[in-house]
This record gives structure tokens, C-alpha cells and sequence, in this order.
């Protein structure tokens, strides 16, 4: 049997956790028209907290609602891309055919048996992403659609090019056209985006800030996965499952597809408790790899040691105790904690106090200090 689990980033899973409401407010929005707050949405969460695939859901609902999905991918061609290749082709699959050349009379046959032509060359202006996204909605709305823009890994693209999307975004809305963007990042980088000058429409978005799943939902999902492709889970496996994961979306994936694997080596048709104790330590080191050493990465030598001070503490922590124990004051950890903060892997459950955002991250830190 094959395995139905995806732990890969971005891929979106056979059985969506936890996101029902926010898909349908979507579908909905589509419906309600003109002004409807989620045509503009902003994404933000952790790694592996399901950003593309909520993206990837939001795109399969415009498409089934025969709206025209458009990507931009966020490098430094961002903008060309879109006015010289994404918006080109999509006006291509809709059919969409430039105006035919004019042309001119430049002599007559003897007796008026006929008249020549000849075409000529008329300068065209050069494309604007405004008039290039005014084109395909104008084309999107004779077929009784709109288009919808989405955006991934926003912490990548140049501010400028996001201050010019948004420019766009905002003149066609401001003419009551039928266009929608989504766009989703690290917090860090929605927090950049919104501070830019040129982005202030996007402040009035709707900023999704995606959570933890529900020990039910992650329950949900696996067993619904589970049972649809042909096996069982016992009661305490998915117990077990729902303990390690944690509530967060890639390690759902993870866990599952490794159980799933386990037992396809035991050649049982149930997932049973051992098979999730055999893969536990698998699951973790995963996520050391593909999300806390990315995660990681970028940050200065003092804020690692704000996140060792802090794993030193029990959590939930106070900053005060971080403060002690790197012998500082609070005021002078502002910094440090707001970048930790903007980066996504500390949160404030609570004024003055702390928690790691991502599972096993504590752990992990710990590990490095032996």
C-alpha cells in the first residue's frame, strides 16, 4: 500500500487538518463580492506550520470557482516575470487575442480592381504590471471570473517589487475590479513588508496567523488518513501520535508517514503503539534538520544565547529569569526578544513571559550545551 502521508514542505497533505473554517471563509469570500476582507489575506506562521498548503487549498478554491490563478515567485524578477511571462500566458488560456495590426491604404490598382495594404507598425507603450494585471482581470471578468494572485515565501522578495504589487492591488481594487491576493511568509517577513513605505494598502488585509493544530484535529487527520487508504490505527497509537506531533502540521506528516512505514516493515495492517515509540527519535531529529537548523541559521551569536538562557528555564519563562540568568536587565534584551520574537521562534503567550514556538526546539538547544 502506498504510503499517504507527505512530509514534504510544501506538498499538500491527502487530509487537511485544522484549516476547514479558514478554507470555506475563503470560498466565501470569492462569493461575497467586491470588498469582502479575505480577497486580501496575509499568511504568517512558524516552518512547517502549513503556510503553502494553505496557499495551495486557497489556490484549488479560485480555480474550481473558475477564477485565473496567477503565482508570483518572490526573486529579484518578480515583477518583470509577471508582466512578460505569468500574465501573458495566463491571457493565452483564456483565449485572449491582441487587437489585429491597422492598416492603411498605400495605392490603388488601375480600373479600382483592388487596394493595396500594407501593415504597419504601431508603437506600443511598454507594459506596466498595472496594465498588465487591468488586461487579464478585464479578460477574467468577459468569462464572469476574477484573478487571483498568490504569493509564497514573502520574507524573500525585494520591498520595492511588494510596494509595486501592492500598488497594482490597490488601483484595481480602488476601480471595484474582480482580484484577490494571498500572500505568506515568516513572521519576520510580514512584519518587514507591513513597515515598508510603499505597502500600506496591505495593512488593512486580513493577517491569518496560523496556530497549532487541536490534539482532535491532528487525531482527526490521522486517522481519516489512515483508514481511507486501507489500514487501521489503534486507540493508543494515535494517542501516542497525537503526543509527538504537538499540534504542528509537518510534524503530523512526518510521524505519520514514518508509523506508516514501520508497519508496512512489520507487514501489519495496523499501526500499533511500538510503531510510533520505534520512529519517535527518527520524527525529532527530522525536525532538527529540516526546520530548527534553518530556523537557526540566521540569528546572531547573542540571540542564541537569549535562547539558551531561555532553555535553561522552565517554560513558560519570564523574561526577568532570562534576564538574571545572562546577568542583563530586561530593557536590555528589547532587541534580542523582539527579533526572536519577528522570527518566529519565541512567542508571548502573556505579557512578560515566554515560550518556544517550534516543538523540540528547547530540546534540541539543550542537547547542544552538553
Amino acid at each position: 500500500m502506498k504510503n499517504p502521508f507527505r512530509p514534504n514542505f510544501g506538498l499538500s497533505p491527502t487530509e487537511l487538518a485544522g484549516r476547514e473554517q479558514l478554507t470555506s471563509e475563503f470560498d466565501l469570500a470569492l462569493a461575497e463580492g467586491i470588498g469582502s476582507p479575505l480577497r486580501t489575506t496575509l499568511i504568517s506562521g512558524v516552518r512547517g506550520s502549513g503556510k503553502t498548503v494553505l496557499l495551495n487549498e486557497f489556490e484549488n478554491i479560485a480555480a474550481s470557482n473558475g477564477w485565473v490563478v496567477i503565482r508570483a515567485y518572490p526573486d529579484r524578477a518578480m515583477i518583470s516575470d509577471l508582466i512578460e511571462v505569468t500574465i501573458p500566458r495566463a491571457l493565452s488560456a483564456l483565449d485572449s487575442h491582441p487587437i489585429p495590426p491597422r492598416r492603411k491604404i498605400t495605392g490603388a490598382t488601375v480600373a479600382g480592381v483592388g487596394i493595396r495594404t500594407e501593415v504597419v507598425d504601431t508603437p506600443t507603450p511598454r507594459a506596466t504590471l498595472i496594465t498588465a494585471l487591468r488586461e487579464l482581470v478585464a479578460a477574467a471578468e468577459e468569462h464572469d471570473a476574477g484573478v487571483f494572485i498568490t504569493l509564497d515565501e514573502i520574507q524573500s522578495a525585494d520591498t520595492d517589487d511588494l510596494a509595486s504589487l501592492a500598488t497594482a492591488l490597490q488601483d484595481l481594487v480602488r476601480d471595484e475590479r474582480e482580484i484577490a491576493l494571498a500572500a505568506a511568509g515568516l513572521p519576520e517577513g510580514i512584519h518587514a513588508m507591513l513597515n515598508h513605505r510603499g505597502t500600506t494598502f496591505l495593512r488593512r488585509a486580513e493577517h491569518v496567523v496560523l496556530t497549532p493544530l487541536s490534539d482532535e484535529a491532528v487525531a482527526r487527520a490521522v486517522r481519516t488518513t489512515v483508514e481511507d487508504h486501507g489500514r487501521q490505527i489503534t486507540t493508543e497509537a494515535l494517542d501516542d501520535v497525537v503526543t509527538l506531533v504537538k499540534g504542528y502540521p509537518y510534524l503530523l506528516q512526518v510521524v505519520g508517514s514514518l508509523a506508516w512505514a514501520r508497519a508496512t516493515r512489520t507487514e501489519s495492517l495496523t499501526i500499533e503503539s511500538a510503531h510510533v515509540h520505534d520512529i519517535a527519535e527518527v520524527a525529532i531529529q527530522r525536525m532538527y534538520s529540516h526546520v530548527h537548523a534553518p530556523a537557526l541559521h540566521h540569528i546572531s551569536p547573542s540571540q542564541f544565547e537569549f535562547l539558551k538562557a531561555m532553555a535553561a528555564c522552565s517554560t513558560p519563562v519570564r523574561v526577568a529569569e532570562i534576564a538574571s540568568e545572562l546577568k542583563t536587565t530586561t530593557t536590555a534584551l528589547s532587541m534580542r526578544r523582539r527579533a526572536l520574537l519577528d522570527a518566529g521562534l519565541i512567542h508571548a503567550p502573556r505579557h512578560g513571559v515566554l515560550e518556544f514556538s517550534l516543538p523540540y526546539l528547547r530540546e534540541r538547544i539543550l542537547e547542544e550545551e552538553d
